[in-house]
């Protein structure tokens, strides 16, 4: 056996030898047209290491622990070490509690990134949903991203002093703007959040004032005029623009509408669609902000990079419900599928049964195993893709002996979509607006949650959760304004009245 071992000529392989090591990939170069995920480069493992080197990690034992292309090039060892810090941050994005902040990198360059902003309530920017394009370099986080608004409406509106209609963003920590006795620059500390979250903090209630020069007010009346024609331009380019992009799917988008947050901008329509019509009616009559008022230009403000045009109100108003028609037309078309699927369920004829009907029906027996106590749920008989699920309220809460009855309408791809979530009952609730549809964040992060995460059993627990704990502090839940404001008053009477109409919910939800 020996002797045939040396006899017979040794095989040479098609790879390198240092591909075929255990724990080990190498990418094809970029000319020969292969995409490369830098999600598969950075998660690869290194080769095992011996028990020795692992008690004395020397400066070799640390190389030799990284594929053998890396060792001899420092360029390609720090984009690896880039891509995994990304990779970190993208799971740090995801950790918020309230999301206001959504980004994703692009699944063949972990180093170019989209990212979505949700405008801060109380301020002109209200909800708006605002995207950015992000671009990191190579030797991320030694170097600032490059970092460009693309909700412009085709590079015409300029949302903010420091957020030209070009794109360009001014921010300090980037190196696009420069003050004096600024100590703010990049450093190795900053992350994809503290970016975001900086330009975040721009949106505040007062923009006129991050022109320098003009922090002051000088009495003209210009900062608020300034906040009507922002307002009226985050309800017509950051909603309604934004919206009817998402619902055409349209390939050429004027505002950077990617298909990465189509979920999450669909949800938060539907939550915030009472607060954007609120917001049209609160300034319509305003005497500066009438319809067809034309915009007044601000000082710091040209032709090319500034906010121009007239108001109209009527017109976002009426785009704000066409939009939420559309929404609610797919989900009874959700509802018409699913009845003739469950039909023909019924009728033996399991291959013209989308997955969906199927995933379903094992959902419903798992869930009743892991339904949350005080609630209770099913499936509609004749519709697999229509539950109804009935909570109590918890004792010694505010909603202690009330029944509350909830209906969740599948669409075709769930669970890789969310379901359309809402009360039947009548509420009176921060979280849970006027026509049921309650705030819940793992409809709103249900694209970038864990697979075991997308469950039924999970949007139970949170929906038993809106009546066992308090309502939230933070404004971005409060799509019930009326009821945010007498729950969270400094008068003792309007909390009191807040109590009094959870009371009457209560007593009319035992009636039904």
């Amino acid at each position: 056996r020996e002797l045939t071992r040396r006899t017979q000529p040794h095989r040479v392989s098609a790879r390198p030898a240092h591909s075929r090591r255990r724990g080990t990939h190498t990418p094809s170069p970029p000319h020969r047209g292969r995409a490369f995920s830098w999600r598969l480069r950075a998660s690869t493992a290194p080769r095992r290491l011996s028990p020795v080197q692992r008690r004395e990690p020397s400066a070799r034992s640390r190389a030799d622990a990284f594929p053998p292309s890396h060792n001899h090039c420092p360029l390609a060892a720090a984009m690896s070490s880039s891509a995994s810090r990304l990779m970190r941050e993208e799971r740090d994005v995801q950790n918020q509690t309230v999301p206001t902040i959504f980004a994703q990198p692009e699944e063949t360059d972990i180093h170019h990134w989209r990212a979505m902003i949700v405008g801060p309530p109380g301020t002109p920017y209200c909800l708006g949903l605002f995207h950015f394009d992000m671009r990191f370099p190579q030797d991320y986080p030694n170097s600032a991203p490059k970092v460009h608004i693309t909700t412009t409406s085709g590079g015409s509106v300029r949302f903010n002093p420091n957020l030209y209609a070009t794109g360009k963003v001014c921010l300090s920590i980037l190196g696009t703007w420069r003050a004096e006795n600024s100590g703010e620059m990049w450093s190795a500390v900053q992350s994809v959040s503290s970016v975001l979250m900086s330009i975040q903090s721009l949106l505040h209630d007062a923009p006129y004032h991050n022109e320098p020069s003009f922090e002051k007010d000088d009495g003209s009346g210009d900062p608020q005029r300034y906040n009507h024609k922002i307002l009226h331009e985050t309800l017509r380019v950051g909603v309604c623009e934004v919206m009817e992009e998402t619902l055409e799917a349209r390939t050429i988008s004027a505002n950077g509408v990617c298909p990465a947050f189509a979920h999450t901008r669909r949800q938060l329509f539907n939550m915030y669609h009472e607060r954007y019509l609120s917001e049209c009616e609160r300034l319509s009559d305003e005497a500066s902000a009438k319809d067809g008022a034309a915009f007044k230009m601000m000082p710091f403000e040209c032709s090319s990079n500034g906010m121009s045009g007239t108001f109209g109100w009527a017109k976002i108003k009426a785009r704000l419900l066409k939009l939420h028609e559309s929404l609610r037309a797919e989900i009874e078309t959700w509802r018409r599928q699913g009845a003739e699927q469950t039909r023909l369920l019924r009728a033996s004829h399991d291959a013209s049964v989308n997955s969906c009907v199927h995933y379903l029906l094992q959902q419903e027996e798992r869930i009743k195993r892991e339904i949350p106590e005080g609630a209770s749920i099913g499936a509609d008989p004749a519709n697999a893709c229509v539950w109804t699920a009935t909570l109590f309220g918890p004792p010694d809460s505010p909603w202690d002996g009330g029944m509350f009855t909830v209906e969740m309408v599948f669409p075709p791809d769930f669970p890789d979509a969310p379901p359309a979530v809402r009360f039947t009952t009548p509420l009176f609730h921060p979280q849970i607006n006027g026509q049921g549809v309650p705030y819940l964040r793992c409809l709103v992060m249900w694209t970038y949650a864990e697979p075991k995460e997308r469950t039924i059993a999970t949007v139970m627990r949170q929906l038993v959760g809106l009546f066992a704990h308090d309502p939230s502090p933070e404004p971005a839940t409060h799509i019930n304004p009326a009821a945010a404001a007498l729950h969270f008053s400094r008068s003792e009477e309007e909390r009191k009245e807040s109590k009094r109409r959870v009371k009457r919910c209560v007593q009319r939800s035992m009636d039904m």
